[in-house]
């Protein structure tokens, strides 16, 4: 099974290396064979690109780049990779430098025993007292609306490209994980939730905005149609133990 890693970069000169170096460590510590490291420079106005041209020259040459030129957002970045891959497994990076080492090994340890894994933040303080209060409250909601149970459904993941490709994702920003969360745990696969720390990271964030808001409510109003009315997807997925 070949995993894709895909670092998403917007304005990230300063951190990208870094997260490129301790990524690679992470893979080379979790002997995977048959990968490949990505990273969509989404429309940086910083030397984002130059930055990732100088990790392909100096650090890896099989480091494959992607520039959208503008400006697209999470969800349709990531909707291109996937039907450009089309299979194999993908671990979602950001280009902050986000995530302690220790919970992508988690990850990915946990991603050889269960079709996907969800994680959440130990620390969220780190993101902020709005930020953490805005997201505990949209856990809980969605929830209990879709009668699920995960800690945090924004959180780190791998994912099932096949899986998901099939998936009709509309959301195009900070809705687009949960909507493919809350439908992967309804497509009877096996899942594992894992638990870890996130870094500071580049202390700035796009969550907190109207259009945000926006790509939330749309998301929310779909996944009512999909699974409460039309039961699109109605097999839960089922919990695996995992002793890491």
């Amino acid at each position: 099974m070949k995993y894709h890693f895909l670092i998403l970069a917007l304005n990230e000169e300063i951190y990208l290396k870094k997260t490129f170096i301790e990524l690679k460590e992470v893979i080379l510590e979790t002997d995977i064979k048959d990968y490949q490291i990505s990273v969509i420079d989404d429309g940086s106005t910083d030397s984002t690109l130059e930055v990732a041209q100088e990790i392909k020259t100096e650090l890896d040459s099989n480091f494959k780049i992607i520039s959208n030129g503008k400006n697209l957002g999470p969800g349709v970045s990531i909707k291109n990779y996937i039907d450009e891959v089309q299979e194999g497994k993908l671990v979602i990076i950001s280009g902050d430098n986000d995530l302690e080492k220790d919970l992508i090994k988690k990850i990915i340890n946990a991603s050889k025993k269960a079709d996907f894994v969800l994680s959440c933040y130990l620390n969220r303080e780190k993101k902020g007292r709005l930020r953490a209060f805005l997201s505990t409250t949209f856990n809980v909601m969605m929830c209990t609306l879709f009668d699920v149970y995960l800690f945090y459904l924004q959180g780190p993941a791998v994912w099932p490209i096949n899986v998901v490709r099939k998936m009709d994702i509309k959301s195009k920003g900070i809705g687009y994980a949960s909507e493919v969360h809350i439908k992967l745990l309804y497509s009877d696969l096996s899942f594992i939730e894992v638990a870890g720390y996130c870094n500071i990271g580049s202390e700035k964030s796009t969550s907190v905005k109207l259009s945000s808001f926006i790509d939330i409510f749309k998301c929310i109003l779909r996944l009512i149609h999909e699974i409460k009315i039309k039961k699109k997807y109605t097999k839960k997925s089922i919990r695996v133990k995992w002793l890491n």
